[in-house]
């Protein structure tokens, strides 16, 4: 998780917003982002990536109109609207967070140039996706989870919904991440609000295991809650309906573990639970 973000000085921290111009980007779609950010006094630079860019086999080229103008092909031009109609979108969000926003742009491999991104600047990343991308989908999820080794954390926006009847949701598959899943979940919880703890295991002697560790960890905890779940018995899906039950703002967990095994259900679960993800490595 990025615990430190907050005392990290000029490097406070990023969340590396991917923004797809083909899907959907909307205020509401980009609230997870932004209270991220302002909950760790990061900033959210967003990356726009032409992925047509490798079409010419590498070689540069350009395209010349009937008066030796430079014509911009109606595909690439329409990609170009979308991206700074997105951009629009993001800086009237941000300056309504009051989070300060920056822009990239970069050709190519999507997953190569956000890992690139991430190092060149690190180790305090955010990789957040405003949906499942139109192109590649759940596979180009598991591509950034496995090789984006420069983020510590990803975020998988969902629409902000406003009744909503349970705050933050954790997820906890072992104790050693549940201090820092803890910590980020109270930053992005609602004052007031309980955290709900769930525990992720699919036999009675790993739930029984999990829960003892989290409640010695969470003793002095009053806004922590124990949601009466018990074991899943490898059932696929079972924590995904259990969580879209519960109707959670925001969803923490690690990814490939009980809850998130890989990108399929990772997308299955977003457009079941309808609330943002944010896993943890």
């Amino acid at each position: 998780m990025i615990t430190h973000v907050a005392e990290a000085s000029e490097l406070s921290g990023r969340v590396v917003l991917w923004l797809d111009p083909e899907a959907r980007c909307t205020p509401s779609v980009l609230d997870a982002p932004l209270r991220l950010a302002r909950a760790y006094d990061a900033e959210i630079e967003t990356i726009v990536v032409d992925q047509r860019a490798d079409e010419s086999g590498d070689v540069p080229f350009r395209r010349i109109g009937h008066v030796g103008i430079p014509d911009i092909p109606p595909v690439a031009y329409r990609f170009q609207l979308l991206a700074q109609r997105c951009r629009r979108i993001v800086e009237d969000a941000g300056r309504t967070h009051k989070v300060k926003v920056r822009h990239a742009l970069a050709q190519g491999d999507a997953v190569d140039r956000i890992s690139d991104m991430c190092l060149m600047r690190g180790p305090w990343n955010i990789v957040a996706l405003t949906g499942t991308p139109s192109v590649g989908g759940h596979s180009v999820i598991n591509a950034l989870l496995a090789n984006v080794s420069g983020a510590t954390g990803f975020l998988l926006c969902g629409e902000a919904l406003a009744k909503r009847k349970t705050g933050v949701v954790v997820i906890v598959e072992d104790g050693d991440r549940l201090p820092s899943m803890l910590r980020a979940a109270e930053r992005l919880s609602q004052p007031g609000a309980v955290i709900q703890l769930v525990i992720g295991a699919e036999t009675s002697a790993e739930h029984a295991e999990i829960e003892h560790q989290a409640r010695l960890l969470t003793a002095d905890m009053t806004a922590v809650a124990f949601a009466p779940i018990g074991p899943t018995f490898g059932v696929p899906g079972a924590m995904t309906e259990i969580i879209a039950r519960m109707k959670p703002s925001f969803v923490v967990a690690r990814f490939g573990g009980t809850a998130f095994a890989d990108g399929r259900e990772l997308s299955r679960a977003s457009a079941a639970i309808q609330a943002p993800i944010l896993l943890v490595r």
